[in-house]
C-alpha cells in the first residue's frame, strides 16, 4: 500500500519526465487533457480540459473551488484567471505547494489562490466550505475512493458539485489483464484503480444526486500516444542513468515503464478515462 509520502515522492521525483515530455514549464499541467476536433496541438488539449471541466459544473466568479490534488497549480491558475473565482488548491507533495504560491504570485493572482499540503481523504477544512469540488486524475491515488467521496461531500455546500477526470479499469477483468493494470498502477504510486460502477456506487451511497458520466476515452487518446512514444526513448536513457546512478529510486525506474503499459492496456480496452459530475 502507497502510504501518501510515496505519492508525493513520485511526484517529486518523476517531476524531470513531465518537464521533458508533458510541457509542464508552460502548462503546468500533469494530466492528459483533452482532445476535440478543435484540438491542434498538445498543449492546447491540457488546456482544454480545464474549460471541459468548468463549463460542464458553471463555475462563475462566485464560486469557492478546492482543487483536490492540485499539482503544481495549472487548473487553479486557469480557474482563477478564466472564471475569475478563489480556488484553494491541495497536493501532498510540499515541492508541489512551493511551485505552486511562487507561480500564483508570478501571475498576480495570489489575492485568489491559495496552495496547502493536506490529504484530500482528510483535509481539516470545514464542513460546508467549497462550491466546487475539483479533481483531475488525482482521486486515483485514494487507497479507497469513498474516503475521498465523503470528504468532498461533507467539505461540500448544499447543491455545491463535484467535477472530477480519472481513470477506471473495467470490471471482471482476468488475472493477466488485472496484472497489467495493477503493474501500470504500481509505477505511478496507484494502489489500485476503481472500476467506474464502484465509483458511482460509493457516490449514490453517500448522498450526491445528479450524477452525469462522460466517457471522454477518445478524447485523450492521442495524449495516451504521445506518452507511449515517449517510452523508447526513454528506456534506453533510464537504462544507462540506472546504470550509472546507484542512488536511482524504484519510482523513477518504474515509471519508465507506465508510459508502455498505460497504451497496451488502453488497446486492450482495460479501462476508460471518465468525467464525472454530481450535486450534494
Amino acid at each position: 500500500m502507497f502510504s501518501n509520502s510515496d505519492i508525493a515522492r513520485y511526484y517529486d521525483v518523476s517531476e524531470i519526465h513531465y518537464r521533458r515530455h508533458w510541457d509542464l514549464g508552460r502548462s503546468h499541467s500533469l494530466h492528459y487533457g483533452y482532445w476535440d476536433a478543435s484540438t491542434k496541438y498538445f498543449h492546447e488539449a491540457l488546456l482544454n480540459i480545464n474549460k471541459v471541466l468548468a463549463d460542464k459544473v458553471g463555475i462563475n466568479e462566485q464560486d469557492e473551488v478546492l482543487d483536490a490534488g492540485c499539482g503544481v497549480g495549472g487548473s487553479s491558475l486557469w480557474l482563477a484567471t478564466n472564471k475569475a473565482c478563489t480556488v484553494t488548491g491541495i497536493s501532498l507533495s510540499e515541492k508541489q505547494i512551493k511551485t505552486a504560491n511562487t507561480l500564483a504570485g508570478k501571475k498576480g493572482l495570489a489575492n485568489r489562490l491559495q496552495f496547502e499540503c493536506k490529504d484530500f481523504t482528510n483535509t481539516g477544512y470545514a464542513n460546508e466550505s467549497f462550491d466546487i469540488i475539483w479533481a483531475i486524475e488525482s482521486v486515483c491515488h485514494a487507497w479507497d475512493k469513498n474516503d475521498f467521496i465523503r470528504e468532498a461531500f461533507r467539505l461540500l455546500k448544499p447543491h455545491g458539485r463535484l467535477i472530477m477526470a480519472d481513470f477506471f479499469k473495467q470490471a471482471d477483468l482476468n488475472k493477466k489483464d488485472n496484472d497489467l493494470i495493477l503493474r501500470w498502477a504500481d509505477g505511478w504510486a496507484v494502489n489500485d484503480f476503481a472500476t467506474i460502477s464502484e465509483f458511482t456506487k460509493g457516490l449514490n451511497a453517500t448522498g450526491f444526486k445528479n450524477i452525469m458520466l462522460e466517457d471522454a476515452t477518445n478524447a485523450i487518446v492521442p495524449s495516451a500516444k504521445r506518452l507511449y512514444r515517449a517510452y523508447f526513448p526513454g528506456a534506453v536513457l533510464g537504462f544507462f542513468y540506472r546504470l550509472f546512478n546507484r542512488k536511482a529510486t524504484e519510482f523513477g525506474k518504474r515509471n519508465v515503464d507506465t508510459a508502455y503499459l498505460q497504451y497496451k492496456s488502453l488497446k486492450k480496452g482495460l479501462w476508460t478515462y471518465q468525467i464525472i459530475s454530481a450535486v450534494k
